[in-house]
């Protein structure tokens, strides 16, 4: 099992096994709309069995331009959230990411950035991958002074269309590979008074 760790966090690949109590967490949040409502989810129709199988085959067999990971509590090992890169695109070097902290009590409170930025330095020191970018709803400030604090910069505002989701003013973010480096250097730069 492969496993990335944070401050706060880590993170498991979603290939790896998973038991039974973390699908039904999962599908626990991929039950509530209001947890959807600002990732940009929808609902799922599955019940739980049905659920259960589809994850476990796109566990198995999923699409190969995507890399997806649990979010765990370091202090307690809970299961908090889920992540991961989309559109993963080889010949461009980018990927769209997403993430849901699905714990409420575990939302505001640094695991998300940490996440992220645990993710990222992954990446762009193990792969090829030259930019990330994301999209936010234009309302949804939260994650956007969360992505800012990783260094994320928005790159575009205006109406964007999805099939799930129809139209919607978004706020697209990107970060390069040398932006990213270059902040992870001054974070461990030794503080000067």
């Amino acid at each position: 099992m492969t496993a990335l760790y944070g401050t706060k966090i880590f993170l498991r690949r979603f290939e790896d096994r998973m038991s039974d109590a973390e699908i039904a967490r999962l599908y626990e949040w991929s039950r509530d709309p209001e947890l959807l409502r600002l990732s940009g989810g929808t609902v799922t129709e599955l019940d739980l069995e049905e659920f259960r199988e589809h994850v476990r085959g796109e566990r198995l067999f999923g699409p190969t331009n995507r890399r997806m990971f649990l979010i765990f509590a370091r202090e307690n090992l809970e299961l908090i959230g889920r992540l991961g890169i989309f559109a993963l695109d080889w010949n461009r070097r980018d990927a769209e990411l997403g993430i849901i902290i699905g714990e409420r009590a575990y939302q505001n409170r640094g695991y998300g950035r940490d996440a992220v930025r645990t993710l990222l330095r992954h990446l762009f020191t193990s792969s090829s991958l030259n930019l990330i970018y994301l999209y936010t709803f234009a309302e949804n400030k939260r994650a956007q002074h969360t992505f800012a604090t990783v260094g994320f910069r928005v790159t575009a505002q205006g109406p964007r269309f999805t099939p799930d989701i129809g139209e919607f003013q978004s706020v697209k973010m990107e970060l390069t590979r040398a932006e990213f480096l270059e902040l992870e250097l001054a974070r461990a730069a030794p503080h000067t008074q």
